[in-house]
């Protein structure tokens, strides 16, 4: 049986499938060499593609997923892999391959870009010379490159680690904005007259406030720092405000323009170093990432630890897929690791990717395609990943020109990143120009 399987001339017998339609072709078994990679089954399924229909002259390119994951080398590489016998019936999914996402703008700031989110029509970017900058993402779609600026806001005392989006959909806009000055700052930007004004100044963080997210419900938000506290906060005037009449304070902040000085809901201590990353799971459930080398899931209405997860290097960053239900984390170690915080027998890390060479301090799941992210590192390179293919990235995305600090992928059509080369690149998701 080993000298056959090791034989150059050895068939298998294979099953083609897809869940894509336009491509589906007859169930039936072909026997295929078991030395074909992904260019050779590519010119195999198109034949059965034309036999079924004459018309189908231009096919695309296909990827194809064996036992869970995509197929790189050759059937029989993958097969030695999985352990799979050659004289077993091999179910090959298909699917037409992804396109390469395009260069589409680069945008200058004055230093590092540490922290952006895209919105259905806007940027926002916020650096180390403690401001934040708005973009319209329609002047970007339309090659206006520097143009699309729309205002700079002189936002905080030190630099900008993190910012979000809260509300984008009528012309009266909400953000935050966390800095190193201990502050998350809720902001409130008119789109017509371009004007913004700081709503809520929220303190209660004794250093860096490093991350922040925003609840599924847009009415609570947390935030993570180097204080080690995870802490929430209402998005809105209700709760956590210092003790007086809040029509009173409403009342003297109209008459003073001074933003409300807001504290937190609740604090959750627990972690013994930095919360570098933080995400809403669900109503009431928050999942943190820690230098502690732990990631926790908070239950907030409780305010305990509903689980842990204990790795052997620093978390820094972590993103949810609802799509999916997983997490995936960026380490110290080079790696990008997913889990399923609903297992708890066994191994819950579900994939380890490699690629990185340096650190990695940002992630993102896709919010419409559930096996797609991307990732940031140190290495200068943004990575597009199928979570399909740990071994490699579908693609990487060049053009910084030194370490990525951010990286975000909220709008569908395009990937955002930012840098301490000093700019904040754009890519169509779609590759188109």
């Amino acid at each position: 049986m080993a000298e056959e399987q090791n034989a150059d001339n050895v068939n298998v017998l294979v099953k083609f499938i897809t869940k894509q339609e336009q491509y589906a072709v007859p169930g039936a078994s072909v026997s295929v060499q078991a030395d074909l990679n992904t260019s050779g089954l590519n010119k195999v399924i198109k034949a059965f593609i034309r036999q079924g229909s004459q018309d189908r002259i231009d096919l695309p390119s296909f990827d194809f997923v064996i036992k869970g994951q995509f197929l790189v080398g050759t059937l029989k590489q993958r097969l030695e892999d999985c352990e799979v016998s050659f004289e077993s019936l091999v179910e090959i999914e298909y699917l037409e391959r992804q396109p390469p996402p395009t260069p589409k703008d680069s945008l200058h700031h004055d230093d590092w870009v540490a922290a952006l989110q895209c919105s259905d029509k806007w940027l926002l970017t916020g650096c180390y010379d403690n401001t934040l900058h708005l973009w319209d993402v329609v002047g970007l779609a339309a090659g206006q490159g520097e143009r699309a600026h729309t205002l700079t806001i002189p936002a905080h005392r030190a630099p900008v680690k993190s910012v979000t989006w809260v509300h984008t959909d009528s012309p009266t806009k909400t953000f935050i904005s966390t800095s190193i000055d201990q502050t998350a700052v809720v902001w409130v930007w008119q789109s017509e007259t371009n004007t913004v004004e700081c709503i809520s100044e929220c303190r209660g963080h004794t250093q860096s406030v490093e991350c922040v997210a925003v609840d599924l419900k847009q009415e609570l938000f947390a935030t993570g720092s180097w204080d080690n506290m995870l802490k929430i906060w209402s998005v809105g005037e209700k709760g956590g405000q210092d003790e007086e009449d809040e029509e009173e304070q409403k009342k003297k902040r109209r008459a003073a323009k001074k933003p409300q000085k807001k504290t937190p809901i609740i604090t959750l201590a627990g972690h013994s170093e930095s919360v570098g990353g933080v995400v809403w799971t669900g109503d009431n459930e928050v999942a943190t990432a820690s230098w502690d080398h732990s990631l926790r899931v908070w239950d907030t209405e409780i305010g305990g630890v509903k689980s842990q997860i204990n790795g052997n290097n620093a978390f820094f960053t972590v993103s949810w897929s609802p799509l999916s239900r997983l997490l995936l984390t960026g380490c110290a170690d080079r790696f990008i690791r997913m889990y399923d915080p609903r297992i708890t027998d066994g191994s819950i890390v579900q994939q380890k990717f490699t690629s990185h060479t340096k650190w990695v301090p940002s992630v993102r799941w896709s919010t419409t395609k559930e096996h797609l992210f991307v990732s940031g590192g140190y290495d200068k390179l943004v990575k597009f990943w199928d979570c399909r293919s740990p071994k490699a990235p579908l693609y990487d995305l060049c053009g910084h020109q030194d370490k990525i600090l951010v990286v975000d992928w909220s709008n569908p059509s395009y990937i955002v990143s930012g840098s301490s080369d000093c700019t904040a690149k754009v890519f169509s998701s779609e590759g188109k120009q």
